[in-house]
Formats: structure tokens, C-alpha cells, sequence
């Protein structure tokens, strides 16, 4: 494989580092993780109270998921950029497996069996043991939406995982496979790009016109991959077009625009787009709107101490929160509802339990999992 080191930096950038992570990020997985817990949790709250929660509040939980998956996107793509400028062996691409793996995969597992053992003693908690037991290996193998909806409403959260999971594995193996037939790396690397937003627009197009769109079109694995293409597409020009790092203010002040406006769009005077048009494009609209603003999170360094160490311990835990959060909020409207605990206690035993997971997931799993993982190879 060639190499092409005058771009590649340094050294491999560790957003994991606590001495050299940048607040950027940091923001960014705050802002994500409060998304979906306001959509999430918010929801089932005011649900106990027979209320609803406010549409724009609601749908909140689709832009942290778009948040999440564009900031992903961003940072293993300047990852695989590099991989790819230091003409890096498969070994090395290996090792960029391993260590997504074990960032992620550990606290997934540990997550899925605890979840179970409430569940076979004193659930059902959403669904019957017996549903759990049928579907566990599909959530073992994380093919739960591979190419079909959730076989499950159990561990449903757990939808946008498979869709990070697998689309570590089919973007480097396609591109993998350019380069082995001795296409060029640069060529090699646009065509995967493109196949990964040409594929997903394909199936949702081939998908029945009166299909849940919450349901399948938004949580079908393939459906979703352009959702981190547009951030490795902003990692591609922050890294080359020198414009795009000079222009980082203004591109962010457009990107949070659009982002806005498609969040807003049922205010405006006149509809912004057709419904079949937005159910198809408002993926790429609100990608694209994120991916605007990827250089100034980069540029990001550091927050006001008011709310920085705050900030980074809700990014810190973001992971363990979301894995934890639906299941715990969802258990205790099973307590509520089977055997009589107060609304009240139901929050306060949702909070309790949601932070106290996300720490000791962190601490115990997720912390020293990252500790041990091998050393990215640069040759």
C-alpha cells in the first residue's frame, strides 16, 4: 500500500486522552446524551402524569442520535485518514478494530446480561422472559436491525449501536478491498464514501411508501450509514481544504442554522419540504448541518471552569448513560405500574440508578477496558 504521509499528523489523534482531550468533543457528546434523555426520559416522566412531552422537545432524541453519529463519524474518520496517508498493514486496521471493539463492545455485553437477571425474577419489564430469551442471540450478535426492524421493543435502544458496529466493519472492508485491487488510496477512499451515502438513500427509497418511518426506515442498519459518512466527509475536508478550517465560524453558524430550521420547520409560514421528501433527505440535511460544524468543535480547546468539569463528566459517562437510561426509566414504570411505587419514587429511582450505572459502568468497565487495548500500529 502507498504511503502518503505529508497530511498524516504526528501522531494518531487519542480523543480519550484526559490530558490532551479537547472540550470540543466533549460539548458535542453533552449536548448529544442531553437529547436523548430529555426525549427518552422526558417522555416516560410526563407519560406517568398523563401529559405529553412538547413535539420539539420529543423529537429531540433523533438529533442527539444524528449528534452522536456525525461526531463518530468525525473522529474514527481522522483516524482511518491516517491510517490510510501512513500506508498503514492490515494488522494496523485490525488494531483500529480492536480498540473501537473494546470501547464499545464490553460495556454493551455487561449491559445486555445485567439487564436480563431483573428480568427473568421479577420482569416482565417491557417484555416476557421468554421474548427476551428468544431474540438474546440476536442482540448477542448485534444483528437485531441488521437489515430488517428490531426483532425486540427489549434493549431497543440499543438499535443506533448496531449501527456504529457495523459500519466500523463495512467501511474499512470495502476500502480494504479498492486498495487490494490497487486502486488509488485517495480514489479508493471517495468511492467508499460515496457507496456510503449512495446505499442507504437507495434502501430507504426502496422501502413501502407506508412503512413506519420510526420504526424502519430510521433504524434499519444500512438506512443509516450516511449519518456517519457526513462526519468522516467533515473530517476529510477539515484535514485538506484549507478553506474549511479558516471558514470554521461561519460554517457552524450555517450548519446550526440548518439544523435549526429543520428542527423548527412545522412554525414556518410555508412547508418546507413534502412529507415523503423529508421521511427520504431529513438524514442527510441535518448530517450536513452537523457536519458544518465539526471544525469549530475541533477549534473548541477549553470551556469556561464554571461548567468545563461538568461538561466533561457527562461526555465522560455519555455511553454508559445511553445504555442504561431506557431500560432503567422503562423498569421503573414496571414498578410503578405492577406493584405500586409512587410516581415520585419512580423518578427519583430512575435518576439514582441511571447516573449510578453510567459511573460504575465507566469505572469498572469501560475505563479499564480502554486501559488495556493495544497501541494503534502506524505500519
Amino acid at each position: 500500500m502507498q504511503k502518503y504521509p505529508p497530511q498524516a499528523s504526528e501522531r494518531l489523534t487519542s480523543f480519550e486522552n484526559l490530558r490532551e482531550r479537547i472540550a470540543g468533543p466533549d460539548l458535542v457528546r453533552s449536548v448529544a446524551i442531553l437529547d436523548v434523555l430529555i426525549c427518552h426520559d422526558g417522555s416516560l416522566f410526563l407519560d406517568w402524569w398523563h401529559r405529553t412531552l412538547p413535539f420539539h422537545l420529543a423529537v429531540l432524541g433523533f438529533y442527539g442520535v444524528m449528534l452522536f453519529f456525525v461526531l463518530s463519524g468525525f473522529l474514527i474518520g481522522t483516524i482511518m485518514l491516517d491510517l490510510l496517508e501512513r500506508g498503514t498493514s492490515l494488522k494496523g486496521w485490525g488494531i483500529f478494530l480492536i480498540r473501537r471493539w473494546m470501547r464499545t463492545l464490553p460495556a454493551y455485553y455487561v449491559w445486555l446480561f445485567f439487564l436480563l437477571i431483573p428480568l427473568a425474577y421479577f420482569g416482565p419489564y417491557g417484555v416476557v422472559w421468554d421474548e427476551a430469551r428468544r431474540v438474546l442471540p440476536w442482540f448477542l450478535t448485534l444483528t437485531q436491525n441488521l437489515g430488517w426492524p428490531m426483532v425486540s421493543n427489549w434493549y431497543g435502544v440499543t438499535w443506533s449501536l448496531c449501527v456504529e458496529e457495523w459500519f466500523y466493519i463495512t467501511f474499512p472492508a470495502l476500502l480494504l478491498t479498492l486498495l487490494a485491487c490497487r486502486v488509488k488510496p485517495a480514489l479508493a477512499f471517495g468511492s467508499t464514501l460515496a457507496a456510503f451515502f449512495i446505499v442507504p438513500l437507495c434502501w430507504r427509497l426502496a422501502l413501502p411508501a407506508d412503512v413506519n418511518w420510526d420504526e424502519v426506515t430510521s433504524k434499519i442498519v444500512p438506512c443509516r450509514f450516511d449519518s456517519i459518512a457526513w462526519g468522516i466527509t467533515a473530517a476529510c475536508l477539515t484535514r485538506y481544504a484549507k478553506t474549511v478550517s479558516r471558514l470554521h465560524i461561519p460554517l457552524a453558524l450555517i450548519g446550526t442554522g440548518i439544523v435549526l430550521t429543520t428542527w423548527l420547520a412545522d412554525l414556518l409560514p410555508i412547508p418546507l419540504w413534502t412529507h415523503h421528501f423529508q421521511t427520504m433527505a431529513i438524514f442527510d440535511v441535518v448530517g450536513f448541518g452537523y457536519a458544518l460544524c465539526m471544525p469549530a468543535m475541533m477549534r473548541l480547546r477549553t470551556l469556561p471552569p464554571l461548567i468545563g468539569p461538568a461538561v466533561r463528566s457527562l461526555s465522560t459517562h455519555s455511553y454508559g448513560l445511553y445504555l442504561c437510561h431506557l431500560p432503567l426509566v422503562m423498569m421503573a414504570g414496571d414498578l410503578q405500574a405492577r406493584y405500586g411505587l409512587g410516581r415520585r419514587h419512580a423518578v427519583i429511582f430512575t435518576l439514582l440508578t441511571t447516573i449510578g450505572g453510567a459511573i460504575i459502568s465507566w469505572r469498572f468497565v469501560e475505563r479499564p477496558c480502554l486501559k488495556i487495548r493495544p497501541v494503534q500500529s502506524l505500519t
